[in-house]
């Protein structure tokens, strides 16, 4: 006899968990995307191309240089902990932490934005026009991979560690933006472009994330058999 304790209870109509959000990143990411393109064009219109700018960009770095002249050496210091094996060793400790997860498109993602922002970046400071004889230095290539890694971080992270790594992060890239002004290496210019960078490779990041999602929206998914009958064959 069947009764309802050993009768398999399945719904007619099984839920689907749909993978929503997709318009939203998609136009997210074309924002985030336009912004970031428009921050990177701008800085170098503005700060480097324009006689004007770039005298004032040029001294604002050297009124930072004066203010923190005194501490210059642990500036450099800090600055030379920036290496490609430093790098690489955070990089690997951020892919850890989203396979441990489970959550290999954001390992994916978090090494795409990291080493396109970076290819970016130098790109831009070999095909751009010097100012006279001098070697141009936008976009700052130290703040875009450490803005780039603090991103990534936050990419692999569960949500409830997000926000106290969110405000580490962001002291973490303003005292980086503050110390290549501070050492000379950088106008503040150099610094916005490279946000510029960070935030376009995002945002494209996003677009394609949304249409994954509309992809997998788009696939049936086959409906489970209750228990004790077999499937058709």
């Amino acid at each position: 006899m069947t009764t309802l304790a050993t009768r398999p209870t399945v719904p007619l109509h099984p839920a689907v968990r749909p993978r929503g959000g997709w318009a939203a990143r998609v136009v997210g990411g074309l924002v985030l995307g336009l912004l970031g393109t428009a921050l990177t064009v701008a800085s170098w219109l503005l700060l480097v191309d324009s006689t004007t700018g770039r005298r004032l960009d040029h001294g604002v770095m050297v009124a930072v240089e004066d203010v923190f002249s005194g501490v210059r050496g642990d500036v450099l210091d800090l600055l030379g902990l920036v290496s490609v094996a430093s790098v690489g060793l955070a990089l690997v400790v951020i892919v850890a932490i989203a396979l441990s997860r489970r959550r290999v498109g954001a390992a994916v993602a978090a090494v795409v934005l990291v080493l396109t922002s970076q290819v970016i970046t130098q790109g831009l400071k070999a095909v751009l026009p010097r100012e006279g004889a001098g070697e141009n230095s936008l976009p700052s290539g130290h703040v875009t991979v450490i803005g780039a890694l603090v991103v990534a971080t936050l990419l692999v992270l569960p949500a409830a560690a997000r926000y106290l790594a969110g405000a580490v992060g962001l002291v973490v890239v303003a005292g980086a933006s503050v110390a290549v002004v501070a050492a000379g290496w950088h106008r503040p210019g150099d610094v916005l472009a490279a946000y510029g960078v960070i935030a376009a490779v995002g945002g494209a990041l996003l677009v394609v994330d949304g249409l994954l999602r509309t992809v997998g929206r788009s696939r049936p998914r086959p409906a489970p058999h209750p228990a004790g009958v077999p499937s058709p064959r």
